[in-house]
């Protein structure tokens, strides 16, 4: 399943799809977060928060742009 479709289910509120969003990104967007916090502790409870904050607002995901655009500016953010 391509992103945007991993997205869709998302929005349907399917945990397997959630599951595989976070898999596809976790990694990657832990280094982001660490980047902002400079300690592992602290990224992985950005992370954390971060995507919380993904799942909650899926639904405003517009489908113009990457969705691991979307997600890193709500890690940067939630930094």
């Amino acid at each position: 399943m391509d992103l945007y479709g991993l997205v869709k289910e998302c929005i349907k509120g399917r945990p397997e799809a959630q599951r595989q969003l976070y898999d596809e990104f976790a990694e990657s967007m832990l280094g982001v977060c660490y980047r902002y916090t400079k300690s592992v502790m602290d990224a992985e409870d950005v992370l954390q928060d971060g995507f919380i904050k993904v799942f909650k607002n899926v639904h405003q995901f517009k489908f113009e742009g990457e969705v691991g655009g979307w997600i890193r500016r709500i890690m940067v953010n939630t930094a």
